[in-house]
């Protein structure tokens, strides 16, 4: 699975290697009064700069997505964040 925020658009996709990016599933942006600790500090500091488009972009990326194959919600960045924490030893 893919999860796209970009010029292509803010979705979830199965990535084919022949047919790019397939069955998408639209992201479920944060709303703005929803977003706390660093994605609201993200999301404040791009706005106040003028960063529309990255404002936009971080609402998407601190919001959720659908699994195309098992229809599971999640959130985005927490799902990141756990797949890249470094092994504690």
């Amino acid at each position: 699975m893919t999860i796209a925020i970009g010029d292509y658009g803010r979705y979830s996709a199965i990535r084919d290697w022949n047919q790019g990016d397939v069955d998408r599933r639209d992201l479920r942006p944060a709303p703005r009064d929803k977003l706390s600790g660093i994605g609201r500090w993200m999301h404040e500091t791009a706005s106040r700069d003028g960063q529309v488009v990255l404002a936009e972009g971080i609402s998407h990326l601190f919001g959720k997505a659908e699994c195309p194959r098992c229809a599971s919600v999640f959130t985005i960045a927490d799902e990141y964040g756990a797949a890249n924490c470094p092994v504690l030893r």
